[in-house]
């Protein structure tokens, strides 16, 4: 009681002499937090069966009939706090598992892999992120690796960013009857597991990027380097940009150019010009050079493909509310002055002020090198009575030149599917197809989509 009797008296005037400070100590009480909390998730049951047509020299090819079952999960927490910031953590994970039942010379019984798996956290304009993280865009195009990442954003529209880390082994690279292309004692090995396994530290990659932004453009120069097995793989300089001249045209471009081969990867030059409301224009120049994509250790690397230029433009008009018009054309020059092209008219219709129906219509003419085709391909999504809705397709391919002494390809394929809530969604569909390579594939498909969202905006909970 003693003790009462003298704190009661000290918190009682510490109130009195700063009624404010209690005041705000309430109101950061009363203040609900912000946060992203999510999961979504996709299981795929998946039967089809194959009837391939006749190998090389007329061997025999095996038909048999598969039933793999596949599961995703992605995870993603933002905007967590910490004992000495709010808001500074985010959380982020993707995997995916497969059971293949059966007895198959090629496939695991269980196979899966961790796709991304990554903490970061972020204070006052910079970023740390580490874990398994995916890289995109400019010089390093797509990669997955275990490693760290910076950023940095300053006020003034600038951001720099560096990352570095051991990449992530594709799960091809230890399936059974995997071979190496190209390289003879892998080719001629009937036993796969004598083969050594990958060196994780031999796979490193590292770069970074620099960018500048404004309310009419932006600039971005990116490098990227990476090895395999110890040897350079890839030694890239990338660069981006996009200007605003104003609201109705966007112009922008970007480029990859590799180091080590001293040549042009690829270069993209577009434009897209929303001249009204009912009319839209693009223009896009495509230069590219594919044997540069490859790894400078891949021995298909050595073998040059002809490089080759395209350019084209498409259009795209809204004659009435319900109808678009969408044509396109485009020309490619091949480096041993070979030429080809495609084009494409398509029509898509939503009849009814609703918009529960999409009908959609479309023809493709391609010319390449050795061989071209017609193509016409048709179809339906419907909203057939409240959370159920369906589609049809139809495609049809006719060869200039048969392939496997065959001219056309066909494929039909429906979906049906049904919200039972905003966080399940269950879709099945199926598909019958033949081709040059199959004179009978068919495929059924079952999905469930379901998500979690524990997301709070500031709202009070």
């Amino acid at each position: 009681m003693r003790v009462l009797r003298i704190a009661a008296p000290w918190l009682c005037a510490a109130c009195l002499a700063s009624p404010a400070r209690g005041a705000d100590a309430a109101a950061r009480a009363e203040e609900p937090d912000r946060f992203e909390l999510s999961a979504e998730g996709e299981t795929y049951i998946e039967v089809f069966r194959r009837a391939l047509l006749p190998g090389a020299a007329g061997s025999l090819v095996e038909t048999d009939t598969a039933l793999p079952i596949h599961q995703y999960v992605h995870v993603r927490a933002r905007d967590v706090d910490t004992s000495w910031k709010k808001d500074a953590l985010d959380v982020e994970l993707a995997a995916y598992g497969r059971l293949w039942p059966g007895d198959s010379q090629t496939e695991r019984l269980l196979d899966g892999d961790v796709q991304v798996a990554n903490v970061g956290y972020r204070h006052d304009g910079f970023e740390l992120r580490l874990g398994r993280q995916v890289r995109a865009g400019g010089a390093a195009r797509y990669v997955r690796y275990d490693g760290l990442s910076l950023g940095a954003r300053f006020g003034f529209g600038l951001s720099v960013e560096a990352y570095a880390g051991l990449t992530a082994l594709p799960r091809f690279d230890a399936r059974p009857g995997y071979h190496h292309l190209g390289a003879a004692q892998d080719t001629l090995i009937r036993d796969p597991d004598v083969l050594p396994e990958p060196t994780r530290t031999g796979h490193r990659l590292g770069g970074g990027r620099v960018s500048y932004s404004a309310h009419r453009g932006a600039l971005g120069i990116s490098f990227h380097e990476q090895h395999e097995e110890g040897e350079l793989a890839h030694r890239n300089l990338g660069a981006d940009g996009r200007l605003v001249p104003f609201d109705e045209l966007t112009l922008a471009g970007s480029s990859v150019l590799d180091l080590d081969g001293q040549g042009i990867a690829d270069a993209r030059l577009w434009a897209d010009y929303a001249a009204s409301q009912r009319l839209d224009l693009s223009a896009e120049y495509l230069h590219a050079e594919p044997a540069l994509y490859l790894s400078r250790q891949s021995v298909l690397s050595v073998f040059s493909t002809d490089a080759y230029d395209e350019a084209g433009a498409r259009v795209s008009v809204r004659p009435l509310d319900a109808l678009t018009v969408t044509g396109g054309s485009w020309v490619s020059i091949y480096d041993n002055e070979q030429q080809g092209g495609r084009g494409q008219l398509a029509l898509r219709l939503t009849p009814g002020r609703a918009r529960l129906t999409v009908v959609g219509l479309s023809y493709t003419r391609l010319l390449a090198v050795d061989n071209g085709y017609h193509s016409v391909r048709a179809s339906l999504a419907q909203r057939i009575a409240g959370a159920l809705s369906g589609t049809l397709e139809a495609h049809a391919f006719f060869y200039d030149e048969e392939v496997s002494d065959r001219s056309t390809s066909t494929i039909y394929a429906g979906t049906l599917s049904y919200a039972f809530s905003r966080a399940l969604n269950v879709l099945w569909g199926t598909s019958v197809a033949q081709s040059p390579y199959a004179s009978f594939d068919a495929q059924t498909l079952l999905r469930a989509s379901y998500a979690f969202d524990a997301s709070n905006h500031g709202e009070p909970l």
